[in-house]
């Protein structure tokens, strides 16, 4: 890998050019130039306006402000803070076989202080900052300077590129980093074996493009307001080979955030014909050490293992809790293979996001929803870009995407030079250097299969807990939220569409937003005091606004113990909850039929008791209560329980008892109600005629069965003839002329036939 310029310095600053040579080993050959790749980042980052430390996780939530600064490059001042979007709350890290609750405490996520729309990711270790800073003019990569430079006199610790400096001298393997054509022949047919259920082709990164490709996209339909699962929970393991690359448990921690938080920058911001907002969030976090090298119960402790075994040792285990399973490595694999999985399929098929583990051919029980991705190409270690573009490149497989393919969907292939220039999308067949416009997108190809999948096999997605804009729900972090392009109505938000720092923000010299609440006017301003926003219910007031928020503010409460709910229920402070019989000091009941009638009309009726004394309960028309009630009825609602929880009421009041054996009692009591023997017994005894004659008419068609089978029915006497078989009695026969010999017939029917041929 060579590291290029990225431009011209001024001329009044010196600067060095290191260029990494894999000719005969890693060497650096250092030049005095006005030109540099690699910026070297001097001293220890410096965080600014620390955040108060807490315990267990060192740094808080609270925003810091970090100044990563480079000896030729711009300075980053950096407001971050800790990073809890990527992982779960229950995150469980296993590091060489003992769990311990997650601690990323060092992972941080932010922005370039005073600059919206920009993102910075990474990690804090010693001092050191390791991570990426995406800009309006493109991304910068900070990496520790021993993995590039073999001199350890050099007055930095790190490097900082920009991702346009990256020279790629080779295209990642024959088919640019997926296994050869052979290798998807075999797994496609390993995945038609499922024994539990039948598999229709399933494909496998050489899968074809739908037939329906060139069909026009689908128009987003409206979204839910509510929650929505839209995060794939992860597990990721790593083998004894990253963690010997990278050195220690935080930073492999940190190695996987950025992976997970790359991928997520990249799926969030795809719209899936209408599914959006998708993310990721790790659920668990396996390190094998160097210590797991020679443990027997490591399935990755071995050094020569193809990508294929490598992906099955994998799939072998059960990840059924997990949306996917991933293995991170450090090893050259054949052809120059960075990654492998299995592509997902809207039915029909194994493999993919949530698929449960299954029984194959091999007799073994796998789980296909499941990938592997390594670090390391040729004897080279990957850049972070390649390396993130890999792994979005491998998750799109498992979303069901197949590699791009037809003009559509592959520009970089184009003979026209401006789409050329745009480069292929994520999913193209090769590997992209990620620097191009379309190399961390979608292609419409991708879109149209990804979008199938998660309509039918999302089942597995969880909420991610976070704030979405677009849903038309302000959350925290957001000023307003109109929804998107489509559906905002807003003249004063910003809807979901545009830019980062500028959506779900209300828009210059705007007071509110509508969707911010009742009492903001379409033209951006609150509304008038003391109008009314909300309509008096049974146990509140009507709402009127204060004319300083969009929030329409709390309605006053009614009095205590008004009656509501068709007078079953009296309001307790603003809300019906309460029973009626309370207003009077009383406890609700049920009252229950004394000599078990369930049609007793007094069932449904509204009974209260004193308290702790059940032999009061009597309904409100009773004269037990009528210095409370007048002896007036109230009936209980259309579905509530009576007769001491034995039934229910229905919408004519009558207490309906519940059976419990269901549809099985109803068709007993149809098939041995004894009223039905009764009846027939006397139908039998007044047409008794009419049972007579179908006994002779019984009688007659079994006698005529049998003599008519008789001549079939084998018997023992030998006196009688032998019987027929049924085809000869069904057989059609033809007449024939008993009178003239066979010999004869012959000759009548050639002469027939010469008659016919005579001219």
């Amino acid at each position: 890998m060579r590291l290029t310029a990225p431009g011209p310095l001024p001329p009044d600053r010196r600067s060095l050019r290191w260029e990494l040579s894999r000719k005969g080993g890693s060497s650096v050959k250092r030049t005095k130039t006005k030109e540099e790749a690699l910026g070297g980042v001097a001293g220890s980052a410096q965080i600014l306006h620390r955040a108060p430390r807490n315990r267990r996780h060192g740094f808080s939530k609270t925003p810091a402000r970090l100044l990563l600064a480079s000896g030729d490059y711009r300075q980053f001042n950096l407001r971050m803070k800790r990073d809890t979007d990527i992982f779960s709350p229950d995150l469980i890290i296993e590091v060489s076989g003992a769990e311990e609750p997650g601690d990323t405490s060092h992972i941080y996520s932010g922005e370039i202080f005073g600059e919206k729309g920009t993102l910075a990711h990474g990690s804090v270790v010693d001092g050191r900052f390791e991570g990426f800073i995406k800009t309006h003019q493109g991304t910068y990569y900070v990496e520790p300077s021993e993995r590039y430079l073999e001199q350890k006199s050099v007055p930095f610790h790190s490097v900082i590129y920009h991702e346009d400096d990256i020279d790629y001298p080779h295209k990642y393997g024959s088919e640019g980093g997926c296994a050869d054509i052979s290798t998807f022949e075999r797994m496609k047919k390993y995945q038609a074996s499922a024994v539990e259920e039948p598999v229709k082709g399933q494909k496998v990164h050489k899968a074809q493009e739908e037939e329906n490709s060139d069909v026009p996209v689908i128009l987003r339909s409206k979204r839910a307001a509510g929650k929505e699962k839209n995060t794939c929970q992860l597990f990721i393991q790593t083998d004894h080979f990253f963690f010997k690359y990278y050195g220690s448990r935080e930073t492999v921690i940190a190695q996987i955030s950025s992976h997970v938080k790359a991928i997520d920058s990249i799926y969030q911001a795809t719209d899936f014909m209408g599914i959006r907002n998708i993310g990721f969030m790790v659920k668990r976090i396996k390190i094998n050490t160097t210590e797991d090298e020679k443990d027997k119960t490591n399935p990755f402790r071995f050094a020569n293992i193809g990508v294929e075994k490598f992906l099955e040792l994998n799939s072998e285990q059960d990840h059924n809790d997990y949306c996917l399973a991933y293995v991170f490595t450090d090893r050259d694999f054949d052809d120059g293979v960075l990654g492998l999985a299995w592509v997902g399929a809207p039915s029909g098929s194994s493999g993919g996001i949530c698929e449960r583990s299954k029984v194959y051919s091999d007799g073994k029980r796998k789980s296909l929803n499941t990938g592997i991705i390594t670090v390391q190409n040729y004897a080279s270690h990957v850049p972070p870009k390649v390396s993130h573009i890999t792994f979005a490149h491998e998750v799109g497989h498992n979303f069901g995407s197949p590699h791009d393919s037809g003009i559509e969907c592959t520009p970089g292939e184009s003979k026209l030079q401006d789409k050329k220039a745009q480069g292929n999308y994520i999913m193209y067949a090769r590997a992209t250097s990620g620097d191009k416009f379309n190399n961390n997108k979608f292609s419409i190809c991708s879109i149209r299969n990804i979008s199938a999948v998660l309509k039918s096999k999302r089942d597995c997605f969880v909420e991610s807990g976070q704030p979405i804009c677009g849903n038309g729900l302000v959350e925290i972090g957001e000023e307003c939220d109109c929804g998107y392009s489509d559906q905002c109505k807003d003249s004063c938000c910003y809807s979901a569409n545009e830019e980062e720092g500028k959506k779900c923000r209300l828009k210059p010299d705007k007071v509110c937003s509508p969707s911010q609440g009742p009492c903001c006017t379409a033209d951006c301003t609150f509304v008038a005091q003391n109008e009314k926003c909300r309509k008096e219910s049974e146990c509140a007031n009507q709402g009127v606004c204060n004319g300083a928020t969009a929030l329409c503010p709390a309605s006053q409460p009614k009095e205590n113990f008004t009656s509501c709910n068709a007078a079953t229920q009296v309001c307790l402070n603003g809300v019906c909850s309460g029973s009626i019989c309370e207003k009077y000091g009383l406890v609700v009941c049920t009252c229950a039929s004394q000599d078990g009638k369930d049609e007793a009309a007094e069932l449904c009726h509204m009974c209260c008791m004193d308290k702790n004394d059940p032999a009061t309960c009597s309904s409100t028309s009773s004269d037990r209560w009528s210095k409370h009630f007048n002896r007036t009825v109230i009936t209980l609602q259309p579905g509530s329980p009576c007769n001491d929880f034995k039934g229910y009421c229905d919408v004519f009041m009558r207490c309906r008892l519940v059976d419990a054996d269901g549809p099985l009692a109803r068709l007993k009591k149809a098939i041995f109600n004894p009223i039905l023997y009764e009846n027939i017994a006397d139908w039998i005894v007044k047409n008794w005629w009419a049972v007579l004659l179908m006994g002779i008419a019984l009688i007659m068609l079994m006698a005529g069965f049998i003599k008519i089978c008789s001549v079939h029915t084998p018997s023992n006497n030998p006196k009688l003839p032998p019987p027929k078989k049924l085809t000869d009695t069904l057989r059609r026969r033809r007449p024939q002329q008993a009178s003239a010999p066979p010999q004869a017939r012959g000759n009548r029917s050639r002469e027939y036939q010469m008659a016919q041929l005579r001219p």
